[in-house]
């Protein structure tokens, strides 16, 4: 079969198979002592790119077959000895005999360095952190993201600028929930890391979504041959967490065949003290004080694989097919609540008591196709992709809530039971195209995006263990949106100037239609999404530039449901189905001094935000989230980071910013038409990496973060700080890896304020939740340790938009 196929692409391309010249050789030391894994790569005359690699097996040879007469470069690579290239002209089979590769020792403090250090490249709205082959590029990928400058990351929740980033992998965007994504990036090697970006004024030819941007650069897998990996978390808070991963690839000449399955199970607790305070109609006056106890219980359940492979067709042409699977079987929520109901003199007036249990399954199917190929030798390329998504969210919830009289008197029961589920069928399908023109590179390429969405909610009362169907809160809710979308862009550098600029239009289809509500969201609009950035290099230690962006940010589609989840009967959370786009404007004014020290001025302003805003219903004593167009939104800061080596064995980064943030909404329970929640803050954050021995095989990292006043929709938070240790022994020849830390070593990410206090609203929350955890991992690598993994995610920017974890 394998020689079918081979044969299949030689006359798919035209290649004759009359090629059968052969270069052998050996490698060593200069003691002459054979040196296995160092990396041979063969390049045509006057080729960027290797037309095939390998690597040394364990005697020191290496051969290449199949290839024609002619005129070939010879890349000799291998950590801690210097590169040599040999070029030859091959008209027979041809062996080299031994290559000896020299050793290269850089000394610092007397500490011996076969490592690179991590260097970092910044351009108005851009930073490009370059960490391949480095001390740092060890441990995971979310291990990594926690090392780099800008990157915010508590618990699974990855932050840039006090928002969530879209999240690309080699240019193309990740489609997967927060869950989904952490699951991925801890189980993705950070030796395989080339680059990470942090982009937060993004070019055209990413999604017009995509408000700042996380660009994940991996190497490129060269060696032939087979590894795999195995990889276990033990991580014990209140209750104990796992977590289990295996991946395995394998590379020939014109395959390249990835695999990965990775399962976590975990446990966890959060406890919240809620107070509200209701006012009469006055607005002035009290009318209750309620003071409420609640706490959750999750257990939860995730299966995840990933299968990927790249055929190479021939020089010019490449496919890729990829599948990602998720399965949620069977997750649970336990609530329980007990609120007491206080008098305006603060007499206790009544007593209630709520259990509710959640219970959810998750499937979440992803498939993609790509093509791709090299129009002619100075760089031109087209590409094609297609995916289809499929996902399908079942949930059930029962709620059951007792009354009582201050001495406990029993007064009522109210119960009721729900139902939900949420299936979504995405399709995309888009072509780029990339050149070179007048010195500089042209882009330009087209996207198409259907989602159909089906949302459907049973109610149901329930009284003496019988259910009755409520037709009033049951609905069913379809949405339907189609996107077409276009883009150019144009980059080019000259000796002291770099200039980017683009330019994306979208238009947009939308209808949703609710049973009960009637047709209630229609929607078309066309808009324009322009780029831009120019930069200065004043000299060899300093650099300006500036940059600006426009973006756009569609509403979840969890956000656009009218349904409603009950947390208590009191206390419930809804999606609007009215709410519009949001579009983003952003400027940012930068400086940089010997790639060490960088300013940012920023400043961002946003039309019709996004917001989940809580109000409370006087009338009614009840608490409601939902999610609505804040009237204006917008925030300015001052950002200085400073990234560098101490010494040979200590990596630091501190980044700070000082802003101003406003959020401006509706005031919906008001008398008062709108109000403006805003607040001025500051945000540190430091990383330290020691490396303990000279062999580099034992590191730690240490890192803290304080964030002082920042706001969120309608909700004002105040002072969360944490500090994580973590240490990490290689062994067994690197092949094994042990990491020992905890995260928030003294449990101070507890007991933070949300507060909401304006007009005729007073409500406040503590939250307490698991963030002291201690975490012991152990990973093992089997076969070719030099190959790099072909570790794929299929991207949307729709299915970003999806619910879940």
């Amino acid at each position: 079969m394998k020689r079918l196929f081979i044969l299949f692409c030689c006359l798919y391309s035209g290649i004759s198979i009359a090629q059968n010249l052969n270069i052998s050789g050996k490698v060593t030391d200069a003691s002459q002592s054979s040196l296995s894994f160092v990396n041979v790569l063969v390049y045509k005359a006057d080729a960027e790119t290797p037309s095939q690699g390998t690597t040394t097996d364990e005697d020191g040879s290496f051969i290449f077959k199949g290839l024609e007469a002619g005129t070939y470069k010879l890349n000799f690579s291998y950590i801690g000895f210097e590169d040599i290239e040999h070029t030859i002209e091959l008209s027979s089979n041809k062996n080299m005999g031994n290559i000896v590769l020299k050793e290269s020792f850089e000394i610092l403090d007397e500490t011996l360095v076969t490592a690179k250090l991590p260097t970092i490249k910044k351009t108005p709205g851009k930073l490009v952190f370059n960490v391949e082959n480095t001390s740092l590029s060890v441990g995971s990928t979310m291990d990594l993201l926690r090392k780099t400058p800008g990157v915010v990351v508590i618990g699974e929740s990855i932050q840039i600028k006090f928002s969530s980033p879209v999240t690309y992998i080699n240019g193309k965007r990740v489609y997967l929930s927060a869950t989904e994504v952490t699951s991925l990036l801890e189980n993705t090697d950070a030796a395989n890391i080339k680059s990470i970006e942090v982009i937060t004024n993004p070019t055209a030819k990413y999604d017009s979504e995509a408000g700042t941007v996380l660009n994940i650069i991996t190497t490129k897998p060269i060696s032939i041959g087979y590894k795999g990996s195995l990889n276990g978390t033990y991580t014990q808070g209140i209750y104990p967490k796992y977590s289990f991963g295996t991946s395995h690839l394998y590379k020939n000449n014109w395959l390249n065949l990835y695999a990965s399955y990775n399962y976590n199970t975990k446990k966890q607790y959060k406890e919240d003290e809620n107070y509200i305070r209701f006012f009469q109609p006055d607005e002035v006056s009290t009318k209750s004080i309620w003071e409420t106890y609640f706490n959750r219980t999750t257990d939860f359940d995730n299966h995840s694989g990933n299968v990927v492979m790249d055929f190479t067709l021939n020089d010019k042409n490449s496919l890729s097919l990829m599948s990602n699977i998720s399965v949620a079987p069977e997750n649970t929520y336990h609530n329980s609540g007990y609120a007491s109901i206080y008098s305006p003199q603060k007499q206790l007036d009544s007593i209630n008591t709520t259990l509710s249990k959640v219970s959810y399954k998750k499937d979440n199917f992803a498939f993609a196709l790509d093509y791709n190929r090299k129009l002619n030798d100075n760089g031109a390329t087209l590409s094609a992709a297609s995916n289809y998504i499929y996902y399908n969210h079942r949930q059930d919830q029962s709620v059951s809530s007792d009354y009582f009289l201050p001495d406990n008197e029993f007064l009522r029961n109210n119960s009721f039971f729900t139902n939900s589920a949420q299936k979504s069928n995405i399709f995309t399908g888009q072509a780029d195209v990339s050149t070179n023109l007048w010195g500089g590179t042209f882009e330009a390429g087209f996207k198409f995006s259907n989602i159909n969405t089906e949302s459907k909610i049973n109610f149901f009362d329930t009284e003496n263990n019988i259910d009755t169907f409520n037709d009033a809160l049951s609905d069913n809710f379809n949405y339907k949106e189609n996107i077409y979308a276009e883009y150019i862009n144009y980059e080019k550098d000259w000796e002291k100037w770099n200039i980017s600029a683009g330019i994306r239009g979208e238009y947009t289809d939308i209808n949703a239609i609710s049973l009960t509500l009637g047709e209630v969201n229609t929607q078309n609009y066309f808009e324009i999404f322009p780029s831009a950035s120019v930069n200065y290099n004043i000299n060899d230690n300093n650099t300006i530039g500036i940059s600006y962006n426009r973006s756009i940010h569609r509403p979840r589609y969890e956000s656009l449901n009218p349904f409603k989840y009950f947390i208590t009967e009191n206390n419930f959370i809804g999606g609007n189905p009215n709410m519009v786009p949001s579009i983003e404007d952003k400027i940012t004014l930068s400086y940089s001094h010997k790639k060490k020290w960088f300013f940012d001025l920023y400043y961002e302003n946003i039309k019709n935000g996004l917001g989940n805003l809580s109000f409370q219903n006087n009338e009614n004593s009840t608490l409601r989230s939902m999610y609505d167009n804040l009237i204006e939104e917008y925030q300015y800061s001052f950002d200085i980071g400073y990234y560098s080596s101490l010494t040979s064995w200590w990596y630091f980064n501190l980044s700070t910013s000082s802003y101003y943030l406003s959020n401006k909404f509706n005031a919906l329970e008001s008398s008062q038409d709108a109000y403006t929640n805003d607040t001025f803050g500051q945000y540190l954050q430091t990383y330290n990496n020691f490396t303990l021995s000279k062999d580099r095989s034992f590191t730690v990292d240490l890192t803290a973060l304080y964030i002082s006043n920042f706001v969120f929709g309608n909700r004002y938070f105040k002072n969360q700080s944490f500090v994580n240790i973590s240490f990490r022994k290689e062994f067994w020849d690197k092949q094994a890896s042990l990491t020992v830390g905890v995260d928030d070593i003294f449990n101070t990410l507890n007991d933070v304020a949300s507060v909401t206090k304006y007009y005729n609203q007073d409500n406040q929350f503590f939250v307490n939740q698991e963030s002291r955890l201690f975490r012991i991992g152990f990973k093992y690598n089997f076969g070719n340790a030099r190959l790099r993994d072909n570790n794929k995610k299929i991207n949307t920017d729709e299915g970003d938009r999806l619910g879940g974890e």
